[in-house]
């Protein structure tokens, strides 16, 4: 038997049961709110591939909700458009190459990096496998196809001067993107000019034997992908900014560690991938170059996404040389990038010598 105590009177009885009975008719206790986690617009620099595996990687595992955000990623077409989408405020964050995004910035937009992806934007001249094509050098007196207006055309001059030719010593054939390779193929050029981890992947997926000779075989130093926002988006929340990189860099560090699992994560995000014969292989091709490049001084010594602010004067000088006008203003290494969110992820010795060895393959493929 239930006792009441003697100072319960009975008309507090009777609210007490209307107020209970009140409750159950309003049914079970709803679960206190959970505060939704904040939406990010993010914008790749082109199509879902290896080399921006990373950023589904990030939503797969968990990496950006663990820290209170709901990013939803958008394909991008070219890093210029990438960097005019977020200085529009169209995106919160994005990937952009290095020499685009400085170039922008020249030109006013406002953007910033917080976070270097990778160490060479791999930008060179393509050859075919069995070519007699080593070096620099041994372009002297070939055609070589270029289409104008690509990312790593206004810098082939420089890639000639710091080989010790002149631009007289090569035959430009400017080509549409669509005919490029086949010129190759077809033996119409000896060499094409790209971007090793865009073209690569796509020609050795498809069958065609090709290596690439780097720009930065000769001393010219250019990053590959950056994570970019605008400063007001960086002073307003530097605690979001510092999230997406962070959730970023351990998806770099993840897919290092662990190649195969991310590879099928990746497929999961992304199943449009698996529609063509080749589209594994080409994710596989892309992501162990991305790996390649990742395995660099910059990171190993300071931890993953932390960039060199040497490398980026250099780049710097580079652009405005071959791409400034009068009307863009040469800005800043701190205008350019900061590593304040950078480096906090890092692979041990052991981990880096493993990553050295399964993109071992990929490495051959450029020089």
């Amino acid at each position: 038997m239930t006792l009441i105590p003697t100072n319960f009177s009975r008309r507090t009885l009777l609210k007490a049961t209307a107020a209970g009975a009140a409750l159950a008719a309003a049914g079970p206790l709803s679960a206190p709110a959970i505060a939704a986690n904040k939406p990010v617009k993010f914008t790749l620099a082109w199509l879902a591939q290896g080399s921006s595996l990373y950023v589904y990687l990030a939503k797969a595992k968990g990496f950006f909700a663990q820290r209170g955000l709901d990013v939803e990623i958008s394909r991008g077409y070219g890093s210029l458009p990438a960097a005019q989408s977020i200085a529009a405020g169209q995106f919160d964050y994005g990937i952009v190459i290095s020499t685009p995004l400085i170039l922008s910035i020249a030109k006013g937009l406002p953007l910033t990096a917080i976070a270097t992806s990778d160490y060479d934007a791999t930008m060179g001249v393509g050859v075919l496998q069995d070519s007699p094509i080593k070096a620099a050098t041994d372009l002297k007196g070939l055609k070589i196809g270029a289409v104008p207006g690509s990312a790593e055309y206004p810098f082939f001059p420089a890639f000639m001067d710091r080989a010790g030719m002149s631009m007289d010593d090569v035959e430009l054939i400017h080509l549409d993107n669509k005919v490029l390779e086949r010129a190759m193929t077809e033996k119409q050029v000896s060499a094409i000019m790209g971007v090793g981890s865009s073209s690569l992947p796509v020609m050795l997926s498809k069958g065609i034997p090709v290596r690439w000779l780097l720009y930065s075989s000769t001393g010219m130093r250019t990053y590959g992908q950056t994570i970019v926002t605008r400063p007001e988006v960086l002073q307003r929340d530097p605690a979001m900014s510092e999230a997406v990189v962070d959730a970023l860099m351990e998806a770099i560090a993840y897919s290092m560690r662990n190649p195969e699992e991310s590879l099928e994560l990746f497929a999961r995000e992304v199943p449009e991938i698996g529609l063509t014969a080749n589209g594994k292989e080409f994710v596989r091709i892309g992501l162990g170059l991305a790996h390649h490049t990742m395995a660099r001084e910059e990171s190993m010594t300071h931890g993953i996404g932390w960039g060199d602010p040497k490398v980026y004067e250099e780049m710097i000088d580079l652009v405005m040389k071959y791409t400034g006008n009068a009307e863009m203003k040469r800005p800043t290494v701190d205008q350019v990038f900061s590593n304040r969110f950078a480096g906090k992820f890092k692979l041990t010795e052991a981990e880096w010598a493993s990553v050295k060895t399964n993109s071992s393959e990929f490495g051959k493929l450029v020089s």
